[in-house]
């Protein structure tokens, strides 16, 4: 087994955390568009946790989990 600072640096190296704006697949609501994680690597500690969402084309903004 890795440990956790081996877990992290690999992730980071192979840059799967984000911290720009990326498309998460789901339409928007309003105009269709496919909407963005705002902030990928931010989670909201609800229950369930959730992820800041926006629509580039129309400006919906909202939450998904």
């Amino acid at each position: 087994m890795k440990t956790l600072d081996e877990h992290n640096k690999i992730k980071l190296a192979i840059g799967t955390v984000s911290f720009e704006p990326v498309k998460n697949g789901i339409a928007c609501p309003e105009c269709n568009t496919e909407l963005m994680d705002s902030q990928p690597c931010v989670v909201l500690l609800s229950s369930p946790v959730q992820y800041k969402i926006h629509c580039p084309f129309c400006d919906y903004k909202g939450y998904r989990y």
